[in-house]
């Protein structure tokens, strides 16, 4: 990600976490992500519609700003999960099409 995209997104991030603030007041990390699942779930339902891409988005960076994480944070965390996961071995698809790991790195 250049630093221009990644100064775009916190941007992004800043807004959404001064929106909620501002909106429904902070201290709300339990009900953002309960919020999240429920969207994720529409998401789930309708995966050709932009707008519950983008709730999922907002949810999930608005709950990442109240725990404390910034873009930076998310982009190395990102980074390195990636990195686990192409060392890892991965099994066969379950019966709704899930793929899982299969050993520990």
């Amino acid at each position: 990600m250049t630093e221009k995209t990644q100064d775009r997104w916190q941007s992004v991030q800043n807004d959404i976490v001064d929106f909620s603030n501002r909106t429904f007041g902070k201290g709300r990390l339990d009900a953002k992500l309960l919020h999240l699942a429920e969207e994720v779930g529409e998401l789930a339902e309708t995966p050709d519609d932009l707008m519950e891409w983008a709730d999922c988005m907002i949810l999930l960076l608005g709950a990442a700003g109240e725990a404390g994480l910034d873009m930076d944070d998310l982009h190395r965390a990102v980074a390195e999960k990636m990195e686990i996961n192409s060392k890892r071995k991965w099994g066969r698809p379950d019966e709704n099409g899930v793929v899982r790991h299969v050993d520990a790195v």
